[in-house]
């Protein structure tokens, strides 16, 4: 009798925990095969890499058979010198070069690309909204959420695996665009695209994942930034087109 209520006692603690949602970080929704490979360009400065495009530019200039006299000489003494440059600097500029459209697939799809392993998972992240407005002036139910305050309006976009676009499952209200929450809901690898207003006019948001949230609890953070953002940004959304990886 004492072993089934310890028993019965295990279940009922052990139960909740299988059911909670996974805790999600951001660089955990990066599919690990694709994001796992040796960027050379990576360990590069803005300096040198504005060289290597520089290198890149002018000898395609000196392809060119209209490129003659003085022209031609000042394009070729600029070359030296920034091939030099980089030389000085260890760099391997035509291995780099070379190199240059395989690394950018690579790149493309490791921005792309969700972990399929959290797929159809109920999970719980933490990040800054961007509620969207309908067209028809309703509600608000769906919006983005993304790493950092600030992005996609003064700040760069995201890579789409670090963006989720969410549809709301609870009477939460965004008190101002980039609200520090943490949401909880199942995850799923769906890539979308979708055409939004915001202050630095329309914005276009791709996103692997969407997620059907079922609980919002509110950050403690400064919010400033999205009140003098606007409390909602206005304006008419073009409608989801969605597509499958």
């Amino acid at each position: 009798m004492k072993s089934l209520v310890v028993l019965v006692t295990a279940l009922l603690f052990w139960m909740p925990l299988a059911n909670a949602a996974m805790p999600v970080s951001w660089p955990d929704l990066k599919d690990p095969e694709a994001a796992d490979f040796e960027d050379p360009f990576a360990a590069l400065g803005i300096r040198e890499l504005r060289s290597l495009g520089t290198v890149l530019r002018l000898r395609k200039q000196l392809e060119q058979p209209g490129l003659v006299g003085s022209a031609r000489q000042e394009a070729e003494a600029r070359l030296n010198n920034e091939e030099a440059r980089l030389a000085a600097a260890g760099v391997q500029t035509d291995q780099l070069l070379s190199r240059r459209k395989e690394i950018g697939k690579k790149r493309v799809k490791a921005a792309l690309s969700g972990n399929a392993g959290l797929a159809g998972e109920e999970i719980t992240i933490t990040g800054y909204v961007i509620p969207v407005e309908p067209a028809d002036g309703g509600p608000v139910v769906s919006g983005y959420l993304v790493p950092e305050a600030g992005m996609c309006s003064h700040m760069p976009a995201p890579d789409p695996n670090q963006m989720i676009r969410y549809k709301l499952d609870t009477d939460y209200t965004a008190e101002a665009i980039y609200e520090p929450v943490e949401l909880t809901g199942r995850l799923s690898l769906t890539m979308t695209r979708q055409e939004i207003m915001l202050l630095d006019g329309q914005v276009e948001m791709l996103a692997a994942f969407e997620m059907n949230v079922t609980d919002v609890r509110p950050l403690d953070g400064n919010t400033s930034l999205g009140n003098r953002f606007l409390r909602f940004f206005k304006g008419r959304q073009k409608p989801v087109s969605s597509f499958h990886q």
